[in-house]
């Protein structure tokens, strides 16, 4: 049974993103269906479903059948598991820590793997999520600078992160949390490769002189922000999307001044692993 027969999939660009159709996840759904879910996000980075009134037990089911759960890698406790995974998020206004192109806590030394992102009240206009794919972004380069990147790793850290919050302390983050990851990871599953450096957490390139290595980033942080790898999405209540944190970026916009109300569940990941290097298997 392929994805064509069993879902309704729209593409929204040729980059990124689809649109699933005419599927209630409300009910269970059987091994054909979860496959073909997986194959859509796997060939599209983020997914989308309207119209899912989904209880906090029903959000948990689904997720499960793509991975464990978990609470974000950069939060201190990783001991939360089954519903406290599940995490509702309220905004107002500006937000300059999230109004960045970025891979969710990159700097984890296993960052999530998919992520869920459900609507529960929006503005009446504004507090669209957009999406980039890494895929395109690396493709799009010239073959020397690909093969640069290829040799390159990245160190991640909150050094930028944290003064955009305000410069308070964070009781529930690891604020000394600090990774190095290859600039351009081999995805797990589809093997192939994707840009790994984000403007929200991506400290330095550790192979470069520091003028270098800010050179090089400034560069690549506008470049994967180009329209032809990227997509926008107007959220409406109980809109569901669900992406590839491994290969995709995503962007909060931020132009809003009423509530954003969000409900957002994470799976668990592996360690990114480069060109150069050897595979660790499936998350």
């Amino acid at each position: 049974m392929t994805t064509s027969t069993v879902l309704d999939v729209q593409p929204v660009t040729p980059a990124v993103g689809a649109v699933i159709r005419n599927l209630d996840l409300r009910a269970p759904l059987d091994d054909d269906t979860v496959r073909a879910i997986r194959d859509a996000v796997l060939e599209h980075g983020v997914v989308f479903f309207r119209d899912q009134d989904l209880s906090r037990e029903q959000t948990l089911e689904f997720m499960t059948n793509f991975g464990t759960p978990c609470t974000d890698p950069f939060s201190v406790d990783q001991s939360v598991s089954g519903l406290d995974t599940i995490i509702d998020m309220v905004t107002l206004g500006y937000s300059p820590a999230t109004a960045m192109w970025h891979i969710d806590s990159s700097l984890a030394p296993e960052p999530a793997s998919l992520i869920a992102l459900r609507a529960l009240e929006v503005p009446p206009s504004g507090g669209d999520t957009c999406w980039a794919s890494m895929y395109a972004a690396y493709d799009a380069l010239s073959e020397p600078v690909r093969d640069l990147l290829d040799g390159l790793t990245a160190e991640h850290s909150a050094f930028k992160t944290l003064p955009l919050m305000g410069g308070a302390s964070y009781g529930f983050l690891q604020e000394d949390m600090r990774n190095v990851h290859p600039a351009v990871r081999v995805h797990p599953e589809t093997g192939r490769k994707a840009l790994f450096v984000d403007e929200l957490w991506t400290e330095r390139i550790v192979e470069l002189q520091p003028d270098e290595s800010a050179s090089l980033l400034a560069f690549l942080f506008e470049h994967v922000k180009k329209p032809n790898f990227t997509m926008r999405w107007h959220w409406q209540p109980n809109d569901l999307a669900l992406w590839d944190n491994r290969a995709f970026q995503h962007y909060a916009v931020n132009d809003y001044t009423t509530n954003r109300v969000m409900q957002k569940s994470l799976l668990a990941g592996d360690r990114p692993y480069g060109p150069n290097q050897a595979g660790n298997g499936n998350p």
